[in-house]
């Protein structure tokens, strides 16, 4: 079976090779160090992934993009920068760009590994990818909260507003007791009352559990909100080598990648006149973008009208600062 090719466009010779060593185990990788050279290689070979740096000398990554959209539709992309990606949103929101990745000091190649055979398997679930091979799963019933595996996460099913109230309190307090900051209570409560108000979703696309007025952009839940047995939502939490871990998953897939976007850059983007977020007064959104400020990392996971699965990540040791955009779909 021949191997994925990858070209890697990035004009720091040290960090090229370094990305080009933990991909070569597994793929048959290109380099270039400016657009030029990854125009050229782009024409020569069959590439299926470009992973390129924004800025460069010459034309930018962000051109380089563009271009493969025009000539190369077929070829998979993502980005990589130093710089502060919440800059990068709005032209992610406009150019259809899912993944971008930060360098801190130096790189963080782990996400980069896992970014990529994500993209190329479309297998796109699972926390344990971002782990090494001793991470557990354990799955549990709905008896009440019960501690996770030491290297490894527990979930638990959620079918009520009282059962998500009771868990995102119990979850809280066991991850705040292991030294999380108290921020991860918010990270819980934002992301249950995705999965149980704005997921679930009847045969014609219409919100179930809360009322919508498009035209004012506006989106009211329903209170005490026991869910129908199929409806329900799952919260994974844990800690595994160095992050504190919360994921929850639905099973509507409901959750749309633009979307996405679109609330991100709204809560980012300032306006002239007030000098304050365009989406501050957005019934929803906020969350998702506060979600992702208190998390290292913040990864969507989505299969259209099937299941969504958002993991967050926090590092134990220290907050990284910028953000990387991970979102998926299949």
């Amino acid at each position: 079976m021949s191997k994925y090719r990858i070209l890697v466009v990035e004009d720091i010779h040290s960090i090229r090779e370094a990305i080009k060593d933990i991909l070569n185990r597994d793929y048959q990788v290109f380099d270039a160090e400016n657009y030029d050279e990854a125009v050229h290689i782009l024409s020569s070979e069959p590439i299926e992934l470009v992973i390129t740096d924004i800025r460069m000398p010459g034309k930018s990554g962000l051109d380089l993009i563009k271009t493969i959209q025009k000539d190369h539709p077929n070829v998979l992309y993502s980005l990589m920068t130093a710089y502060n990606i919440n800059d990068y949103i709005k032209f992610a929101y406009e150019h259809n760009i899912w993944n971008i990745i930060p360098k801190y000091s130096f790189l963080d190649i782990n996400l980069i590994s896992v970014m990529v055979r994500k993209l190329l398997s479309k297998d796109i679930f699972g926390v344990e990818k971002y782990f090494g091979p001793d991470f557990i799963l354990l799955e549990q019933e709905r008896d009440g909260f019960s501690l996770p595996p030491e290297n490894g996460v527990a979930f638990q099913k959620v079918n009520s507003d009282e059962e998500r109230n009771y868990f995102c309190n119990r979850i809280a307090k066991y991850l705040i007791e292991k030294g999380a900051p108290n921020a991860v209570h918010q990270i819980l409560e934002e992301l249950t009352s995705n999965a149980m108000i704005r997921a679930p979703r009847d045969s014609k696309g219409n919100s179930k559990y809360q009322f919508e007025l498009p035209s004012r952009d506006l989106l009211v839940p329903l209170e005490n909100i026991q869910l129908a047995d199929t409806d329900y939502f799952e919260i994974g939490y844990g800690i595994a080598e160095n992050s504190y871990i919360i994921v929850v998953r639905d099973h509507f897939g409901s959750l749309n990648k633009k979307e996405i976007l679109k609330r991100l850059d709204r809560h980012i983007t300032v306006e002239d006149t007030s000098g304050l977020p365009a989406g501050l007064a957005d019934s929803h959104g906020r969350g998702l973008y506060i979600c992702r400020e208190i998390s290292d990392q913040l990864i969507f996971n989505i299969a259209k009208e099937r299941k969504t699965e958002i993991i967050a990540l926090l590092d134990k040791q220290t907050n990284k600062g910028y953000k990387s955009l991970s979102i998926y779909e299949v």
